[in-house]
């Protein structure tokens, strides 16, 4: 970029549209009710722009950030919020390029210690300090719902990753960023369009949910992050991650994807985490390699000093073995982490009870809201130690996967069936009333019964419990109440289906509790 271009006003007013264009998308891709954004693109702009100019040039491009910020917040918030919210970003970003400054003037992503230091000057410590102040202002808003940390978390991971995943990509069109990448264009084209296919294929799948067939996991686009850290740079990088990392945004946005969660808090913060994973450790990847072939320029450049210089070189690839083994041992655990946090039951293939908390309490809310009926039915296997220890675990869990077949295979669409643990099982029928809930529940045990003498791996019976959604009660009460019923079932005899007492019945024992998920 010429000097009068980068020092006149040319640029802040670039700086200045960039930034009103990054904050509209931002505002307009919130995914939570008070207008938090994913993640903030216009930090990474404005940082930029402080990074390619002077210390002395800096005022213009602070100024026209703050105009844009009033511009773009206006609509969706009042003019105090949108003045808060311009000086914390503006604060941030100031911040940041000062430290940055002074690792290095003109600051660049070409090494393992650069990257690091963006890390953790700019994602960690500037947007920490300036999630503090931003959370204070959606606490004090008058309507917040969220607890004031948890929106500090969603802040800072979003400012956060609106520096990792743009301003790298920026820096990378600055001069000498990309002087030692080789040009592989057919090989780019291929590893983008790998990536635009395979994101497309986690995040959208065609039936409308992720297949448990071949589970579609977001860790599964690892490998296209580390092919291009691997052979494009930083710059080849942060182009795949961007190009994720929309994807993944746009997708979760609509609740798609296997990122997309019961509450907007949760999938916010679920998918700030997983591109966080993604991007820092693939860029710090990339930085080493580029490191790395940058001393090997150099030793080419200097045939006088090979001798001396090849023990070194040697070191280095050592050094960059273990960092890379490092790396990825960090990676996979994240992706356990991730893993872990499906909502199967291992065994039985079902919803587990975390799952089906999280399902229940939104059939209930939306129960109540239309005043429709809903009833929940608590079945489990009549004396099923008896089958463990006469015929061993393993026909007992040949068992429950039976019977988690035969329930499943004769429910509606919008029913939920659920693993509470052992062999106790919970199912909750959106639309039903008491009567036509217990027709269903008397049926499906009729059916187990019949059908496990000839297709399970030892015959069972069932006994149920059912409850019906009433006046104020929540899913502890509901549950409660089928708890009870089932009992009522155990006590005259089992293979029945029985329901809970109206209201102002005493209970006929102790309950053990409310029903926590």
């Amino acid at each position: 970029m010429s000097q009068p271009l980068r020092h006149g006003l040319l640029f802040p007013l670039a700086t200045g549209l960039a930034y009103y264009l990054g904050a509209g998308l931002g505002v307009a891709a919130s995914e939570m009710s008070e207008g938090i954004a994913v993640f903030w693109l216009p930090n990474g702009i404005l940082l930029v722009a402080l990074l390619s100019t002077a210390r002395r040039h800096w005022p213009p491009h602070l100024a026209a950030a703050v105009l844009a910020e009033l511009a773009a917040d206006l609509p969706t918030f009042t003019f105090s919020q949108a003045l808060g919210f311009a000086a914390i970003h503006v604060g941030e970003c100031l911040l940041a390029a000062f430290l940055l400054d002074r690792v290095a003037r003109p600051f660049r992503l070409e090494s393992l210690r650069h990257v690091m230091a963006f890390g953790y000057y700019g994602p960690v410590v500037a947007c920490g300090l300036a999630a503090l102040p931003g959370a204070a202002i959606y606490s004090l808003g008058g309507q917040a719902t969220t607890p004031f940390w948890t929106y500090w978390r969603i802040w800072w991971f979003g400012d956060g990753l609106g520096m990792l995943l743009i301003a790298p990509l920026a820096l990378g069109w600055l001069p000498r960023a990309r002087r030692h990448v080789e040009r592989r264009p057919f090989e780019a084209a291929v590893l983008f369009g790998l990536t635009l296919l395979f994101t497309l294929w986690v995040f959208y799948p065609a039936s409308g949910h992720v297949e448990a067939a071949f589970p579609r996991r977001a860790f599964l686009l690892l490998p296209l992050a580390l092919w291009a850290a691997a052979r494009f740079g930083v710059w080849g990088t942060a182009s795949v991650v961007l190009l994720i990392a929309g994807i993944a945004i746009l997708a979760t946005l609509t609740d798609r994807g296997p990122l997309a969660l019961a509450t907007p808090e949760a999938t916010v913060l679920l998918l700030q985490e997983y591109l966080a994973v993604l991007s820092l450790p693939a860029l710090a990847l990339a930085a080493l390699l580029q490191e790395l072939r940058d001393r090997n320029a150099r030793l080419q450049s200097r045939e006088t000093e090979l001798r001396t210089t090849h023990d070194a070189l040697d070191r280095l690839n050592r050094e960059l073995e273990a960092r890379v083994r490092t790396r990825t041992e960090a990676l996979e655990v994240a992706n356990r982490r991730l893993k872990a946090l499906a909502s199967v039951d291992s065994l039985t293939g079902i919803s587990n009870r975390r799952h089906f908390v999280e399902q229940a309490r939104i059939e209930i809310s939306r129960a109540k809201r239309q005043g429709l009926p809903l009833s929940v039915v608590m079945f489990d296997i009549d004396f099923f130690k008896r089958v463990n220890d006469r015929f061993g675990h393993e026909a007992g869990d040949r068992a429950l996967k039976a019977l988690t077949s035969t329930v499943s295979g004769n429910l509606r669409a919008g029913d939920i069936v659920a693993r509470l643990g052992g062999e106790e099982f919970i199912l909750m029928l959106p639309g039903q009333d008491l009567g036509d809930a217990v027709q269903t529940a008397d049926r499906l045990r009729a059916l187990v019964a019949e059908t496990s003498r000839t297709q399970y791996p030892v015959p069972i019976t069932l006994s149920a419990g059912v409850a019906e959604l009433a006046g104020s009660d929540e899913l502890d009460d509901l549950l409660r109440h089928a708890d009870r019923a089932l009992y009522a079932a155990k006590n005259q005899g089992r293979d029945r289906v029985c329901v809970a007492p109206a209201a102002g019945v005493p209970e006929t024992r102790p309950t053990a509790g409310p029903f926590m998920g």
